[in-house]
């Protein structure tokens, strides 16, 4: 009985020794393994870098990095890790963006500041604030042509909390007090010119498709003469709500896009539930630039290649690929998963969309903004000064003279514009005469807006 016992201790032992030494060389085999994937060289340098870096570091700065990495190599400007205003950004297309205010739409007419919308269903349309009333002041401040830039953040604020609006109807001053409600501010904006409808979509978010078919089943819209769509300075969005909103003119059945991933092809065609079994007959003339990029492209694209849209503009951006966003381990970024193509199967990555009809874009359109705050004065010099003097020149004050020295021309072009504009009159350009400079700069580019007059000479 006793040898039996040792037999079988010998036995356990001999077997706890085969799984002990079966452990080793599997360990052996899956350290080799790893050692010669591309993952095992990463996580070889990653130990290094914990075990012997001078100083700690954290496990989450050196994922970072090591994702900032992979992304970078890919050469894609596409692609790339989410944060900051980009992430902010992203993430208000995808939600749709949203703030505390009152619901007015605001432009400066003659030098005086103009409701021109007021959306419904907000706390100005339920205050009765109508189109066309001046705004003449903010919670008791005088405001003008001159603070217009500072607007939005004297009107805008906490939800729940009260502005008052200081208005001019018929002549007659009133104050309105409006409590400030959350307003989804919308891509899609509609105003009339003439007999013709012009509809401007800033960019493809998670609510767009919905604002424009509201915005197509207005009755103006519907008896319009002419229906303008200005894509101008959009970036695109949501690829499925610029496809859903081209459904809306493509006839079922025709192709909207050709999507092309690493194992995936599909022709995506217009459909009743593409389009939520909304259609209109109308035919747009398309407004693009040369910052028209991505979703706007597939729009203009599956309107023109089907015939049911002309464009005007410049040529546009030439995005002709599709990204996916993503969060793990709670990073964001997004990396590009297809590229698209049009019903016709061309790629316009790089290359753009040709217009119909090409325009020169305006010296209005490409001004920049003033890089400091600095007062500028006679015998100065910089790159504000050329600023100033491109404005001058846009305005038709100053004839060509760009120097960059405040020069006598330079000195009395500002003063015939602060003449011109009820401003005093001192030849030195502030904070105030920089925000009449923008105004004056965004009223001649809404007035004299070659694009859209070519458009509305168009028909189609």
């Amino acid at each position: 009985m006793k040898k039996k016992l040792s037999e079988y201790k010998y036995l356990f032992i001999v077997g706890l020794i085969g799984i002990f030494l079966g452990c080793i060389s599997t360990y052996s085999a899956m350290t080799i393994y790893q050692q010669k994937s591309p993952l095992g060289k990463i996580n070889n340098f990653y130990q290094k870098l914990k075990k012997t870096y001078y100083c700690d570091i954290s496990d989450k700065r050196l994922i970072s990095g090591a994702i900032d990495g992979m992304l970078n190599s890919l050469s894609d400007p596409y692609s790339q890790k989410l944060e900051g205003n980009h992430l902010k950004q992203i993430n208000g297309v995808l939600t749709g963006n949203s703030f505390g205010g009152i619901g007015v739409e605001m432009q400066v007419f003659h030098n005086k500041i103009v409701i021109c919308s007021v959306l419904r269903d907000t706390p100005a349309f339920k205050a009765h604030i109508k189109v066309n009333d001046e705004l003449i002041g903010v919670n008791g401040k005088s405001v003008d042509a001159r603070n217009f830039m500072e607007l939005s953040k004297m009107i805008r604020g906490k939800i729940g909390t009260k502005v008052t609006l200081t208005l001019i109807r018929n002549n007659k001053k009133i104050d309105v007090t409006v409590v400030r409600a959350n307003i989804k501010q919308s891509t899609v904006s509609v105003r009339q010119k003439g007999s013709a409808t012009i509809i401007a979509i800033s960019q493809f978010d998670v609510n767009t498709a919905k604002d424009l078919r509201e915005a197509l089943k207005n009755a103006k819209v519907l008896h319009s003469k002419k229906l303008i769509i200005d894509l101008r300075n959009n970036p695109g969005g949501i690829m499925e709500q610029a496809m859903t909103c081209a459904a809306y003119f493509v006839p079922y059945g025709k192709i909207i896009m050709k999507y092309e991933g690493r194992n995936e092809h599909q022709i995506i065609r217009s459909n009743k539930k593409l389009s939520n079994n909304f259609r209109t007959k109308l035919k747009p003339i398309i407004i693009i630039n040369q910052h028209t990029a991505s979703a706007s492209e597939i729009f203009t694209a599956a309107l023109v290649d089907n015939q049911c849209a002309v464009t005007v503009g410049q040529h546009s951006f030439g995005k002709g690929t599709v990204q996916q966003v993503g969060v793990d381990d709670n990073v964001e970024y997004k990396f590009t998963i297809a590229k698209w193509l049009t019903p016709r199967g061309k790629w316009i990555n790089k290359r753009g969309i040709k217009p119909t009809y090409e325009t020169p874009v305006s010296d209005i359109e490409n001004l920049p903004k003033f890089q400091t705050n600095t007062l500028l004065k006679y015998n100065m010099m910089g790159l504000d000064i050329a600023i100033l003097q491109k404005y001058l020149m846009a305005l038709g004050y100053l004839s060509n003279n760009l120097t960059g020295v405040y020069d006598n021309a330079t000195l009395n072009s500002v003063k015939m514009f602060q003449k011109d504009n009820n401003l005093k009159v001192t030849g030195i350009v502030n904070k105030d005469i920089r925000y009449a400079l923008y105004v004056a700069a965004y009223n001649k580019f809404y007035n004299d807006d070659v694009t859209v007059s070519k458009a509305l000479s168009i028909d189609f």
